[in-house]
């Protein structure tokens, strides 16, 4: 049917980086869709920026896997969206990069440990493009082993996971 919007249902969505950059722009166009949504908020000032969305803040910490599956039971889905990206001043030092591999690392896995044992149906991960190696003219898909840039480290345990 040329020209007809056809709405999807609403679901309820927990978001993890809901106040960063992409979680910024994530939290308000899924609420102007007309899903439920809940985010992740770590301080006062972040729970009242996601209340002023229409969002429910919840403060829990993205580490611990039973807290984070207590409040993931009931949820349709959950987005990844955390980072903790270092300023460009500092971007090409490692050390600079502890806080994001933490968050990438044990806080995606704590994400995906949980949301499996709440029985979320569906999880999201945000990743980023610079994983993939180039490929020139060749096409680039799943299947393609990500390049192992130093730096990337958090970006690739947080990357797909894949079945035995």
């Amino acid at each position: 049917m040329q020209g007809r919007v056809v709405a999807s249902p609403a679901v309820k969505v927990f978001v993890f980086g809901g106040t960063g950059a992409i979680g910024g722009h994530a939290v308000p166009a899924l609420l102007a869709a007309g899903h439920q949504v809940s985010a992740l908020a770590r301080a006062a000032k972040k729970a009242a920026i996601l209340r002023g969305q229409g969002a429910e803040p919840v403060m829990v910490s993205r580490f611990n896997r039973a807290a984070l599956a207590e409040a993931f039971r009931g949820y349709d889905a959950v987005v990844n969206l955390a980072t903790s990206i270092p300023p460009m001043s500092r971007f090409t030092r490692r050390r600079a990069w502890r806080a994001n591999h933490g968050i990438r690392i044990e806080g995606s896995a704590a994400v995906v440990d949980a949301a499996l044992a709440a029985g979320v149906g569906r999880l999201l991960q945000e990743s980023v493009s610079l994983l993939c190696p180039d490929g020139g003219a060749t096409w680039i898909d799943e299947d393609v082993p990500a390049d192992p840039f130093p730096i990337a480290r958090g970006n690739l345990a947080a990357g797909p996971v894949r079945s035995a």
